[in-house]
């Protein structure tokens, strides 16, 4: 350990064998999905890019007040111009997981976990270090912004909504509580179900003998949406499947999918777990798409939580990054983006110029083009690759 003032400690844990010690403050913590210890553990076997365990605990007095849940992988820092991604070298990275930013995170703490994290850059443990995703508010952004020098300081953060749906305690409609047209608009949905088909029907799956019928049918569905086009969204992995098995054990997977005339048509899948259902994937069959498929099922599902006695779910967390489904069930929403420390050697701070030159250079296109002609553009795109029935997504 070194001391960093007379009570205060930083420990940094490297080895499997260490993390069990931190089980217990841990899970005090109540920590998201991603920084759950046993979801990180499973992390750590499953993805080939990772190569260790890097976590930063802060001790005061001689016990644990807050930690930094993060891996060392081998990975390349994005750099995009417009939606096509450049090829860069690639470098060990230090990723804080979502959320992963546990116990006190007061200024004084954040300021001594960011420092530990850069003297282990600056001692060329990786060349860069990631936190995915924290309130661009925190004093965790705030010092890794302004700790680092200009060379190896991240100049692209890029506030993104992060929007949640609080389920309301007294039982009954949910949507009741959303605008008269959306009201409106789910009727008419369901209308055109009722009429346009024979049978219409919701299915929940959750246990491991679930995953084979859940895997397959999905995957019927995000073969045909735009989102496999762009290489995102579900795909029927390998590492999607484990993973998904190993929600399914905890206890943790809900994936619900619509079928109509038999035919599935729109799914969405997540984890419950203490309260919190948090949304990995959504999509719908294009074919499908005058239907609403996807809105109606997860508003059905919606009406369904909140009719549903003893409140299992508290809390729906829709994820970061807009979409209209967000905006209009969404009653609760904080600003998030991902940041970037970078190690102060010549190939991490190459890296770093490349990627801030470019990330200027889409920030002036912008500028210039206006918001509705690249959501014209953005329109078109997903269009497009969603006509392209035989692309497959490369492996998560």
């Amino acid at each position: 350990m070194n001391e960093i003032t007379a009570r205060h400690q930083i420990r940094v844990v490297r080895t499997r064998s260490e993390i069990e010690s931190l089980r217990e403050f841990w899970n005090s913590c109540n920590p998201p999905r991603d920084a759950d210890i046993d979801f990180f553990q499973f992390i750590l076997d499953i993805y080939p890019q990772v190569q260790r365990p890097h976590i930063v605990v802060l001790y005061y007095g001689g016990l644990p007040v807050a930690l930094l849940v993060g891996r060392l992988e081998a990975s390349q820092v994005p750099v995009k111009l417009g939606y096509f991604a450049l090829p860069v070298p690639e470098l060990g990275v230090l990723q804080i997981v979502h959320g992963g930013w546990l116990g006190e995170i007061s200024e004084q703490n954040a300021r001594m976990l960011l420092e530990s994290i850069m003297n282990s850059l600056a001692a060329g443990e990786a060349d860069a270090a990631s936190f995915h995703s924290p309130d661009v508010n925190s004093p965790l952004v705030k010092y890794a912004r302004g700790l680092p020098s200009w060379l190896c300081a991240d100049h692209l953060i890029n506030p993104l909504a992060h929007r949640l749906c609080e389920i309301p305690e007294k039982a009954g409609s949910f949507l009741a509580g959303l605008p008269k047209k959306g009201r409106y608009n789910q009727r008419k949905r369901a209308e055109s179900i009722a009429c346009d088909f024979a049978e219409s029907r919701i299915e929940r799956f959750g246990s491991p003998a679930d995953l084979d019928q859940l895997m397959r049918d999905a995957e019927t569905i995000a073969a045909k949406s735009y989102q496999r086009g762009l290489g995102v969204g579900f795909s029927e992995t390998p590492l999607i499947r484990s993973r998904l098995c190993f929600e399914a054990s905890k206890g943790w997977l809900q994936g619900y999918i619509l079928y109509l005339d038999g035919q599935p048509v729109a799914l969405w899948i997540g984890s419950l777990r203490n309260g919190v259902f948090l949304s990995e994937y959504v999509s719908y069959d294009p074919a499908y798409a005058k239907y609403g498929p996807g809105l109606h099922l997860i508003l059905s599902i919606l009406e369904e939580l909140q009719a549903s006695s003893g409140r299992p779910v508290r809390l729906v967390d829709f994820g970061i990054g807009d979409a209209t489904y967000k905006e209009l069930l969404a009653n609760l929403s904080r600003q998030e983006s991902t940041v970037y420390i970078f190690a102060p050697r010549f190939k991490a701070v190459c890296i770093n110029l490349l990627r801030t030159s470019i990330g200027k250079l889409n920030r002036l296109a912008r500028s210039l083009l206006g918001r509705s002609w690249l959501a014209g553009i953005k329109r078109r795109w997903r269009t497009g690759v969603s006509s392209q029935p035989f692309y497959r997504a490369p492996p998560s």
